[in-house]
């Protein structure tokens, strides 16, 4: 509990208590800064940052700013997961290459990807790592060591856990109504502040609504799914396959990518009108968490779920890991804001600041674009 919240000037207000709104929190304690709040209006953390696979992205992502930020995030997490006793679920990623004209398109990205720690993989290769590498079709495949994958049910509560040992207050289940220049404004109090950052989410009809409309950010809906296979196995390591190299925007403009796009459109057209590409990644219990689906709208997502964008996801599924029989044990819809840009970071004045993640990368580089904008802050 916060003690004499109404008579305190904060050094630092945060509202959002998601990736970001931690993030930022965490970069501004590095700088020194003293008395800082983060104002979450639900009991916890209920949007984004715990609805997505906790996979720490790096290979696939836009070079330069994105893959830096996301490198860069690692870091952060693996500091905050040692701190704050966070498991690691598995590390590495493997994109298989269901056709043969993927490969190309994976020998290119190769050459403007500057880690030495991604590689191209032979069907022989692949096939080496795991055993279920030989039950699927496969061309071969791409693989990272870098990517780390956490179950972020758990690990962001635990963040906000650790965060709270080390003096930042957080208030619960309050909703920010208005701000001024000094203060912000709850259902109530009013808290006072020299600087303020909004971490939103996905929450774009409250705080900052009018620049999201005029930035026609969009809000982007997400079919997940957690599976128990009847036998047990261990994953090498997050998995994604083709589809993956029609989403991603480190793939997008690589020359072989042309002639794959032809081949996809007719094989698997109604995995692309459903924003389809399938991830797997597993959790300490053995469970899979397998996604996912793309609905995108400036208005509110009605609450209707359709069977066959799950059954599109799980037949997927199935050509790429061949597990035999399983479980569906939890569905539910995941969310992000989806912009023109993959970042938002509008200054009202140079102490206030609304930042937001723009795309479905929060997880991956939420807590880099975070100490970004605090570097700016201060």
């Amino acid at each position: 509990m916060v003690k004499n919240i109404n008579n305190s000037q904060y050094e630092l207000v945060i509202v959002g208590a998601g990736v970001v709104g931690m993030g930022a929190a965490i970069a501004a304690q590095k700088q020194g800064v003293k008395k800082i709040l983060i104002v979450e209006r639900h009991q916890a953390c209920t949007g984004a940052s715990i609805r997505n696979f906790g996979f720490i992205t790096i290979t696939g992502l836009r070079q330069k700013i994105m893959q830096e930020r996301s490198l860069r995030s690692r870091e952060i997490w693996l500091d905050i997961i040692k701190k704050a006793k966070i498991t690691i679920n598995h590390r590495g990623l493997y994109l298989i290459a269901q056709h043969k004209e993927s490969i190309p398109v994976l020998e290119e990205y190769l050459k403007i990807d500057p880690r030495s720690t991604v590689r191209l993989l032979s069907k022989k290769e692949m096939e080496s790592h795991h055993p279920l590498f030989k039950k699927n079709k496969n061309f071969g495949g791409l693989h990272s060591t870098d990517e780390v994958r956490i179950e972020p049910r758990l690990a962001v509560p635990a963040v906000a856990k650790y965060l709270e040992s080390t003096g930042i207050d957080f208030l619960w289940k309050e909703e920010v109504l208005d701000f001024t220049d000094k203060q912000i404004v709850t259902q109530k109090r009013k808290i006072q502040f020299k600087k303020l950052i909004m971490a939103p989410g996905n929450h774009l009809k409250g705080l900052g609504r009018n620049v999201f409309e005029k930035r026609k950010i969009q809000s982007s809906k997400l079919h997940m799914l957690r599976v128990m296979p009847e036998k047990k196995f261990k994953l090498p390591g997050g998995i994604m396959a083709d589809l993956t190299l029609m989403r991603y925007p480190g793939y997008e403009n690589l020359p072989s990518k042309k002639k794959l796009d032809k081949v996809i459109q007719k094989t698997c057209r109604a995995e692309l009108d459903n924003g389809i590409h399938v991830i797997v990644v597993q959790g300490k219990d053995g469970s899979l968490i397998i996604g996912d689906s793309h609905q995108y709208t400036h208005d509110t997502h009605y609450p209707f779920e359709k069977e066959k964008i799950d059954t599109l996801i799980l037949n997927k599924f199935e050509q790429i890991l061949p597990i035999g029989k399983y479980n569906v044990v939890e569905r539910w819809v995941g969310e992000y804001p989806s912009g023109k840009n993959d970042y938002l970071d509008h200054w009202l004045d140079k102490n206030i600041c609304i930042a937001n993640v723009t795309t479905g990368i929060g997880m991956s580089t939420g807590f880099a674009f975070a100490e970004d904008v605090i570097n700016k802050l201060y």
